[in-house]
């Protein structure tokens, strides 16, 4: 789940296209500092730094586990969220895949019972792919949610890519999605490695309304994989 790319970043497809990523056999860890830790749309961290990292494991028959981590600020007494999935990636034809994974989210120390779980099919063609994702209980509540994602990245120049996403989120509680039971979140960043280290710099947008944490807000990560 680097960088909690599900498409979920953020994350969204991850929360977690990137949760297939590691190769057959061995573990994956991956650690990132960013601006701010943006989740469809919406800041976990309440514009603040995000501290976060995750270990992938890819089995020889297109199994994988893993877990991610970051610090989050919802003003209660939550500080931290911790992700653990697993999935099954595996490819429909040349340049087709489709990944099907199942996600738990869990936030220490939330006595307001935010944990909840999701499912997610992913299908990727060429650098594009499509996300599906179903929760029965989005963030601890008694109302479901239906996720749908599309991302896209190309290169722009050796070692930079441009990297385009669009989400649109529906659930059975007007509370969760703030002035209605559903919106729209946007994405466009660049990225590149120099170093040893993965750079990208992100635009993150809503359709959301008079939220300070779904504002318009760029976004500056660097993280490292080993």
């Amino acid at each position: 789940m680097k960088m909690k790319q599900f498409v979920l970043n953020g994350v969204a497809l991850a929360v977690l296209a990137g949760a297939s990523s590691a190769q057959a056999g061995d573990i994956e860890a991956n650690v990132s500092l960013a601006t701010d830790y943006v989740f469809r749309g919406f800041s976990q961290t309440n514009e603040e730094l995000a501290i976060q990292g995750g270990f992938d494991y890819g089995f020889d028959n297109g199994f994988y586990i893993g877990t991610w981590a970051s610090n989050v600020d919802f003003g209660s007494d939550t500080s931290t969220e911790l992700d653990l999935y697993g999935g099954y990636a595996f490819d429909l034809a040349e340049g087709v895949s489709l990944d099907l994974s199942y996600i738990y989210f869990n936030y220490a120390g939330e006595t307001d019972g935010l944990n909840y779980s999701e499912f997610v099919a992913s299908l990727g063609f060429g650098d594009a792919s499509l996300g599906l994702v179903y929760s029965p209980d989005y963030f601890g509540s008694d109302s479901s949610a239906i996720v749908l994602n599309g991302d896209y990245s190309f290169s722009l120049a050796e070692n930079w890519s441009l990297d385009l996403h669009v989400g649109y989120t529906k659930t059975d509680d007007e509370g969760i999605a703030v002035d209605g039971d559903d919106y729209i979140d946007y994405s466009a960043g660049v990225s590149t490695s120099a170093g040893g280290l993965d750079l990208a710099l992100t635009f993150y947008g809503t359709d959301v309304d008079d939220v300070d944490i779904a504002d318009n807000r760029a976004v500056f990560s660097v993280s490292k994989s080993f």
